[in-house]
């Protein structure tokens, strides 16, 4: 809400972008709730910053005063202050649990049979780009190929180093381990390419290890990923040729 009437500009510097499917939804709600805490925060100890300054300040020829705080205005600044930070823990948690909740498969989302599908796809981070393997066997390198409103399950490893996968308009960020799987659920709700930059210092080119999600209709991902897999068996197929008549030779 505060993002609704702030200047262009300034939402742009504070902003953390626009969301494109529920758990970023979460996240930016909780981001801004943390802003304002932190603002209200900064405010309050400027306020009395500046307050402290001005009654007790010393005048022109008079030694200043030295000022002790009693045991009651210590305790009960120690007291708003854990107020604050217990609710801060709170919310946190809450919308935590909450992002972390992916929607189902929607009405828009990809159907087989009449039923609602959940894609399973592998992400693969190595030194530096990402790879995804789709369930008919296509893969495909930098770019991920989604339909909309279906549930996605990204399934992220890694050959190498620990590599961050993070697209901010589709929610959290996740971490590719060597010989671990970690899991991230991802629903998107309106179609288009979102981009993500490399999370993770994982080498002296992690700069360049970004990746793209095109989110399309479920029925351009079913093209694109049937396109993809005959391109792969058919280059596959010439190679092996090539390599069976270069023996023959």
């Amino acid at each position: 809400m505060l993002g609704a009437w702030a200047p262009a500009a300034a939402a742009d510097a504070l902003s953390p972008g626009p969301a494109a499917s529920p758990a970023a939804e979460e996240g930016i709600v909780l981001y801004w709730i943390a802003f304002a805490l932190a603002t209200v925060f900064v405010v309050a100890i400027l306020a009395t910053l500046l307050y402290v300054a001005r009654k007790y300040r010393s005048e022109r020829g008079a030694e200043p005063r030295r000022i002790r705080g009693g045991a009651k205005t210590q305790a009960r600044v120690g007291a708003a202050l854990g107020a604050l930070a217990t609710v801060a823990l709170v919310i946190g948690i809450v919308f935590t649990e909450s992002a972390e909740r992916t929607a189902e498969t929607g009405p828009r989302g990809l159907l087989t049979d009449n039923e609602r599908q959940t894609l399973e796809i592998t992400a693969t981070g190595q030194q530096w780009l990402w790879r995804y393997d789709y369930p008919n066997g296509a893969f495909s390198y930098y770019r991920l190929v989604i339909p909309v409103d279906t549930r996605v399950n990204l399934d992220l490893v890694s050959t190498d180093v620990v590599h961050g996968w993070f697209v901010p308009a589709l929610g959290g960020k996740r971490d590719a381990v060597p010989n671990k799987t970690n899991e991230l659920a991802i629903r998107v709700d309106e179609e288009g390419v979102y981009r993500g930059d490399s999370a993770v210092l994982s080498g002296t080119s992690y700069t360049a290890m970004r990746t793209a999600v095109e989110v399309v209709s479920p029925e351009e991902y079913e093209d694109f990923v049937a396109r993809l897999k005959f391109d792969i068996d058919q280059a596959q197929e010439e190679a092996t040729s090539r390599l069976v008549g270069g023996g023959a030779q």
